[in-house]
């Protein structure tokens, strides 16, 4: 048993280092099966995942649940910031429009 635990830690590390919210896409592979957003909202793509507006812990950590972020009537997680320079290029940091936090969002806004 001792020697399996290695192993698994290193699997945890490897499961760690895969898409985050906010990465680029072209494909939900590209998010490790979650959503990749490619409207004119998110340039170069934009991995999310789905979550629930009124639960907070719908998200990871770091992330902000956005109405009809993913399609109209489906919410997703978009990366939170507090400057531009926590942003990719092409993103901006400010309160998307029934947002309450600051996230990384692209020029054409939500």
């Amino acid at each position: 048993m001792t020697r399996a635990l290695p192993f698994a830690l290193a699997a945890l590390a490897l499961a760690a280092c895969g898409p985050t919210v906010g990465d680029p896409c072209t494909v939900p592979a590209d998010c490790g099966g979650q959503f990749c957003i490619t409207r004119d909202y998110a340039p170069g793509g934009y991995c999310t995942r789905p979550c629930t507006l009124a639960d907070a812990n719908s998200c990871p950590a770091g992330t902000y649940c956005l109405r009809d972020a993913i399609a109209k009537d489906t919410p997703g997680c978009f990366r939170l910031c507090k400057s531009q320079a926590e942003c990719r290029t092409g993103y901006s940091c400010r309160i998307a429009s029934e947002g309450l936090q600051a996230v990384c969002i692209g020029p054409a806004g939500l």
